[in-house]
C-alpha cells in the first residue's frame, strides 16, 4: 500500500513530492507507520526505484528478440523511450532521487540494474564480442541512451534542431553498433 502510494505521488507530483507525511496521509496512516515496514524514507525510495525498474524490465522482457542486433537493440531502445514518454515522472524517480550523504544503494538494487542490462548484453550476443567487451558495450550503449533522454528533457536538446529524442537515440545506437563491428 505504501509503495503504491509512493508510486502515485511520484507519478502525479514528481519524485520530489515523496515525503513520509505525504505517503502516510494518502493511505490514511500516521507517518510513523512507514517506519514499521521500512527502516527510513530512503528504504521506501529504494523499494520504489526497484518497482519502477521492474516495470521497465517487464516491457523489455515482453519484446520478441530476433537475433538481428540492430533490430533488437532498437526495439529495446524504443521500449525504454516509450516508458519514459508515458511515465516521465516515474522515470525521473529512478534516476533523480539519490540517498542522502551519497550513501550507496543496497547491493540488491545494483544487482537488479546489472540484471536489467543483461537484456542489452543478450541483444549484442550475435556480435561475438568477448564477455568483458559485451558487458562494457551494453553499459555504454545504455548510458548514452540515458544521456540523450536526460538532455532532451532538461536542456531542450530536442528543440535545438537535432531531431526528436527517438531520432537521436536511434542515431546513437546505430552509429555505436557500427563502431563495434568496424574492422570485423
Amino acid at each position: 500500500m505504501m509503495l503504491d502510494a509512493a508510486r502515485h505521488v511520484a507519478a502525479t507530483d514528481g519524485p520530489e513530492a515523496i515525503t513520509a507525511r505525504r505517503i502516510a496521509g494518502d493511505i490514511g496512516y500516521s507517518p510513523g507507520t512507514i517506519y514499521q515496514l521500512f527502516d527510513n524514507l530512503d528504504a521506501l525510495i529504494v523499494a520504489l526505484k526497484s518497482m519502477v525498474l521492474s516495470e521497465i524490465l517487464e516491457r523489455l522482457d515482453a519484446l520478441a528478440m530476433t537475433g538481428k542486433v540492430e533490430r533488437d537493440v532498437l526495439a529495446l531502445v524504443d521500449a525504454y523511450l516509450a516508458y519514459e514518454r508515458e511515465e516521465p515522472a516515474l522515470w525521473r524517480t529512478l534516476f533523480d532521487l539519490s540517498l542522502p550523504g551519497g550513501s550507496p544503494f543496497p547491493e540488491s538494487f545494483a544487482m537488479q540494474i546489472a540484471d536489467g542490462l543483461t537484456r542489452v548484453e543478450r541483444a549484442l550476443l550475435p556480435l561475438n564480442l568477448g564477455k568483458a567487451d559485451q558487458i562494457t558495450a551494453a553499459r555504454t550503449l545504455w548510458a548514452g541512451l540515458h544521456g540523450i533522454i536526460s538532455l532532451s528533457g532538461n536542456s531542450g536538446l530536442a528543440h535545438s534542431g537535432a531531431g526528436s529524442t527517438q531520432a537521436l537515440a536511434h542515431h546513437f545506437a546505430v552509429t555505436y553498433l557500427k563502431g563495434l563491428t568496424a574492422g570485423r
